[in-house]
C-alpha cells in the first residue's frame, strides 16, 4: 500500500507539472513591459482588447481602407486603423522600427525623465482633480477634463524638435507634440494604464501640402468604445474665459484660467465651460480622422503603419502636380493620379508565402497594392 500511494502521488505531481510548466515558461518569456502590465501595477486593460475577432476586424478595415501616398511612403487613414493600434503590440520583434519611430520613443522617454525630476507648480492639483473626476464620473469624463486642462496652455510655433516635459511646456508653450506629451503624462500620473495610451504621428496627405506633420494623443477608454482622439489647439488660439486682451495676446504660458486652477483659486472643471473647450472626439469623428497615420508609440515602444510605395515609377510632366501623374504598380500595370491630386485607394493583401514565413498578426500587414 505505501508503494501504491507513492506511485499515485508521483503521477499526480507529474500531471500538475505538465500543466503548470508551460504557463510559467510563457510568463518568463514576456517582455519586461508585459510583465509589469500583467502584475497589475496599473489598471487592467480591457479584457477583450486582444481577441482574435477584434484583431481580424481591425486588419480587414485596413484592407478596405484608404491609404495615402507621399514622399514614397503609403500610410492608412487614422480612422481606419482605429483600435488596431492597441491590439497589435508595440516593439514587435518581427518588425524593425524606423529611425523616426525610434527617435520619437527616445524623445518621449527623455521628457518623462525630466518630468519625474521637475513638474510644473500646481501639477499635483491637476493630477488630483483628474483622478477625482475619474472616480466620480468614469474614464471618459476624466480624459475630457485632462484634454481641456492642457489645451488651456497657449500654442506657440517655432519650438525645437525635442518633446517638452510639462514644466517647460507650461513655462514656454509649445506645439502639437508638446500638448500630446503633457496629456499623456497627466493621464499617466492620474493612474491610467499606459497600455491604453498611444501618441500618434500623422503625416501630410501629399507632397508639398499645407498639411504638416502632426502629433495627437489617442486613448482607449474600454474594449467596447471607439478610441478617443485628443487634439491640440492651433495658433492663434481663441481668447479664454476671464482673459483681458493683453493676456490673450501673451506669447506663452497657461491661460489666466489655468493659472487660477494651478494656484488653487478655481476648480479644474471650470475649463469645461471655457470658450476654448476640449478637443476630444472619437477617432472616426475627429478632425484628424482622414489623416494618414505613420507611427503609434508610447514609452514602451512603437509600431509603424507606413509602408514603402511598391515599386512605382512616377512620370510627371513639367507642369508638376497639377498634371496627371503616371504610375506603374508592382504588377507592371499602369494607373494615374487625377488633376485634383487624389490618389486611388490602396489595400493590404495577405502574401501567403510571407504569412507562412512570419506567422502572427503582422503577416497581414506586409504587402500593399493599388486597388482597382
Amino acid at each position: 500500500m505505501p508503494l501504491a500511494r507513492l506511485l499515485l502521488c508521483f503521477i499526480q505531481c507529474s500531471l500538475a507539472a505538465a500543466v503548470l510548466l508551460p504557463a510559467v515558461a510563457g510568463a518568463a518569456n514576456l517582455p519586461a513591459a508585459s510583465q509589469l502590465y500583467a502584475s497589475g501595477t496599473r489598471d487592467a486593460a480591457p479584457s477583450d482588447s486582444a481577441t482574435p475577432h477584434a484583431l481580424k476586424a481591425g486588419i480587414e478595415r485596413l484592407r478596405t481602407g484608404t491609404w495615402w501616398e507621399a514622399n514614397r511612403k503609403i500610410r492608412p487613414e487614422l480612422a481606419k486603423v482605429g483600435d488596431l493600434m492597441f491590439l497589435l503590440p508595440l516593439a514587435d520583434k518581427q518588425l524593425e522600427p524606423s529611425s523616426d519611430a525610434i527617435g520619437r520613443v527616445q524623445r518621449l522617454r527623455e521628457a518623462l525623465r525630466s518630468h519625474l525630476t521637475r513638474a510644473p507648480a500646481g501639477w499635483g492639483r491637476l493630477v488630483a482633480q483628474v483622478r477625482a473626476e475619474r472616480v466620480k464620473a468614469g474614464d471618459a469624463s476624466a480624459v475630457l477634463l485632462a484634454d481641456a486642462l492642457v489645451n488651456e496652455v497657449r500654442y506657440r510655433d517655432g519650438t525645437d524638435g525635442s518633446y517638452y516635459a510639462p514644466a517647460r511646456f507650461f513655462a514656454e508653450s509649445g506645439v502639437c507634440k508638446d500638448f500630446a506629451v503633457a496629456k499623456y503624462l497627466l493621464l499617466r500620473d492620474a493612474g491610467f494604464d499606459i497600455a491604453r495610451l498611444r501618441l500618434v504621428s500623422l503625416a501630410p496627405r501629399y507632397n508639398n501640402t499645407p498639411d504638416d506633420w502632426h502629433v495627437i494623443l489617442v486613448v482607449q477608454i474600454d474594449g467596447a468604445s471607439e478610441p478617443l482622439a485628443l487634439d491640440s489647439p492651433s495658433a492663434p488660439t481663441v481668447k479664454r474665459a476671464g482673459e483681458t486682451a493683453s493676456e490673450a495676446s501673451a506669447s506663452s504660458g497657461p491661460s489666466a484660467l489655468l493659472g487660477a486652477i494651478l494656484a488653487g483659486r478655481e476648480p479644474a472643471g471650470a475649463v469645461l465651460r471655457a470658450p476654448a473647450g476640449p478637443l476630444t472626439a472619437p477617432l472616426s469623428r475627429s478632425g484628424q480622422a482622414r489623416r494618414p497615420l505613420a507611427t503609434v508609440f508610447n514609452e514602451q515602444g512603437s509600431r509603424s503603419f507606413e509602408r514603402a510605395a511598391p515599386g512605382a515609377l512616377r512620370r510627371a510632366s513639367a507642369a508638376g502636380r497639377s498634371a496627371n501623374a503616371m504610375y506603374v504598380d508592382e504588377m507592371g500595370e499602369s494607373w494615374k493620379v487625377d488633376g485634383s491630386a487624389t490618389f486611388p485607394k490602396w489595400r493590404v493583401v495577405v502574401d501567403q508565402a510571407d504569412a507562412r514565413a512570419k506567422p502572427g498578426p503582422a503577416a497581414g500587414l506586409i504587402r500593399v497594392v493599388a486597388a482597382r
